[in-house]
């Protein structure tokens, strides 16, 4: 069946029909405004897409919230104080700024949508913003709950790169704490079990282990260096008391808690070290990602051979700088022997007396 055909007519010559019906057709399919009338739209799509990211993920955009953050989080503090909470029309007022600043912030989130798409659940922060504010548009209306729209304030952790890097390095150690806390738990059992069989009768000024969930909440008290007072009650009764306190403290206060300190400290000195152990190569990594990024604001994403190419010749250029520094390093060895070798013929050899 064909897509197009002429009105006929009488003049027309019987053998040029079918080669002017096939120019009509080509004319037809390659014309953009009869048969891909969507492609407009979607090239719409695309440049708001492309508009959005670049207005959300601009730097002065980004440094705008981090202020609009900081500043929703301190009157949110201010707010609790009784000149606001006692005066309505200030507490109104704050509530409207409140109210202003969350519309902000789901402004911002929804151009993050319409930039990333479904991938934008991908990005854990990203989601961890999701989040955040949809409970506090879902739970805005119930005042109990709307004290935890201070967790609001969180949401600077995604802004500031040095909290996401102490974030992640926690990450990144759950297992060696987990370790430490199955570790730590064990110990808080024992412990309890024994204080209460020991201590549980006791007359004390308060039931600090007449109960195992009291000598739990009673043993957690103790590991913050609150102890001497329950101790001293103790020995007032049973002399001897001091004993099981001083274990108690010393393999949880000295020992689990700097196990715990210094796998922190390991977790967060790796991170800082990152660009002093190799700086050439976090960099070209820094810049091939800073480059992909680029190319998907730019339009799509980057060839799979050109960002091959990338990363091999980022490579090469490390080899070429790592040879040349290897080569420096040699030469001046070589010279440095030279010298060796001559203070050592001027040093060894005698001279031969000068012939008269």
């Amino acid at each position: 069946m064909p897509i197009y055909s002429e009105p006929k007519s009488p003049a027309a010559p019987e053998g040029s029909n079918s080669r002017e019906m096939d120019d009509t057709i080509h004319a037809s399919n390659t014309n953009p405004n009869s048969g891909s009338s969507n492609l407009p739209v979607v090239q719409k799509l695309n440049d708001l897409r492309k508009a959005c990211g670049a207005i959300v993920n601009d730097h002065h955009v980004q440094l705008g919230i981090i202020v609009l953050i900081i500043i929703n989080a301190i009157m949110m503090g201010i707010a609790t104080f009784d000149f606001v909470s006692e005066n309505p029309k200030v507490d109104t007022a704050f509530e409207k700024t409140d109210q202003a600043f969350l519309i902000i912030f789901s402004v911002e989130l929804g151009m993050q949508m319409i930039f990333h798409g479904w991938k934008m659940f991908k990005d854990g922060w990203l989601v961890f913003d999701f989040i955040i504010v949809v409970l506090s548009w879902s739970f805005a209306g119930l005042q109990i709950i709307r004290a935890f729209r201070i967790f609001r304030a969180l949401r600077i952790i995604t802004r500031i790169e040095t909290m996401k890097n102490l974030v992640a390095a926690l990450f990144d150690i759950m297992p060696r704490l987990g370790a430490i806390t199955a570790l730590l738990l064990l110990i808080f059992y024992i412990f309890a079990v024994l204080f209460t069989q020991l201590f549980g009768e006791l007359e004390l000024s308060a039931p600090f282990f007449s109960r195992l969930d009291y000598s739990f909440l009673t043993l957690f008290v103790m590991m913050t260096m609150e102890w001497a007072d329950v101790a001293r009650e103790c020995m007032d009764q049973i002399w001897w008391a001091w004993a099981p306190f001083i274990a108690f403290i010393m393999i949880t206060g000295f020992i689990v808690f700097n196990l715990i300190i210094a796998v922190v400290c390991d977790a967060v000195a790796v991170i800082e070290n990152k660009d002093d152990l190799e700086p050439d190569l976090f960099s070209g990594m820094l810049e091939i990602g800073s480059r992909d990024e680029g190319g998907e604001a730019g339009g799509g994403a980057v060839p799979q051979d050109q960002l091959g190419g990338t990363i091999v010749g980022s490579d090469e250029a490390l080899v070429d700088d790592l040879a040349q520094r290897i080569s420096l390093v040699l030469d001046g060895q070589k010279e440095m022997l030279a010298t060796l070798e001559l203070l050592t013929k001027d040093t060894l050899v005698p001279s031969l007396p000068a012939e008269e």
